[in-house]
């Protein structure tokens, strides 16, 4: 268990030296700027989507660059040779994105219902957030450890955008129908936008949001247990 403290102290060490923390607080402050130029009017109809980039899209980006900056430091053999399980390393920065995460989250949320009387059910927010983060930072470490370099990563970020979160900003604002959504709801990211929105009190059909939760709880499970975890030792002894 020590050995586990000491890998999220450092884990957390490294978010404020590649200065992910800064920017994933810089990247919330900049949604915020963007409600008040929005106004109060429209505010209800943007915050989940601005909830729903930064602890899906943002969390992708912020891992992956977490690791390339590790593999270009070549920290994640010596990781490995240390006394320290495998999952603990994982969980360590499974547990830096639900961090990065609930802090956008708790920020905007909390700016939403105080200045733009915003009506949000926090708690279920933050739960879903566990979820969505966890899902999206195991596509992230998957794009770092099967991509050779960063641009690789920007690239793939874009394709993803593309494929997956387009559409479903789309769907929010109404330009792809209801006849849309049993496609869509095969989408990591639409699954967490679902969610996100239940949160807020939207219309989400409950079905809709159970086939959600198991969808992301079965990436995060799926992706890590057999495309992650074999990768990342792979990638360390091969450095």
């Amino acid at each position: 268990m020590n050995s586990l403290g000491l890998l999220i102290k450092g884990e957390f060490q490294r978010l404020i030296k590649y200065k992910i923390f800064q920017v994933g607080f810089a990247v919330s402050v900049l949604w915020i700027l963007m409600l008040f130029l929005i106004g109060k009017e429209n505010a209800g109809i943007f915050v989940p989507i601005f909830i729903f980039m930064d602890i899906s899209l943002m969390t992708v980006l912020l891992i992956g660059s977490s690791l390339f900056y590790e593999r270009q430091e070549n920290t994640l053999k010596t990781l490995l040779i240390t006394p320290v399980k495998l999952s603990h390393i994982i969980f360590s920065k499974l547990l830096s994105s639900i961090y990065i995460a609930f802090q956008s989250t708790i920020l905007i949320a909390l700016v939403a219902s105080f200045f733009f009387g915003v009506d949000i059910n926090l708690l279920l927010l933050l739960l879903f957030s566990i979820l969505i983060s966890c899902a999206h930072a195991m596509i992230g470490f998957l794009f770092a450890v099967w991509l050779k370099d960063f641009a690789s990563l920007l690239a793939a970020m874009m394709l993803y955008m593309v494929i997956f979160a387009f559409p479903s900003i789309f769907y929010a604002f109404g330009v792809l129908g209801r006849t849309w959504e049993m496609v869509l709801i095969f989408s990591p990211t639409h699954a967490s936008l679902l969610l996100i929105d239940y949160a807020f009190y939207a219309e989400v059909r409950l079905g809709l949001i159970v086939v959600s939760l198991i969808y992301l709880t079965s990436i995060s499970y799926v992706f890590g247990r057999y495309l992650v975890f074999p990768r990342y030792v792979e990638k360390a002894i091969k450095e």
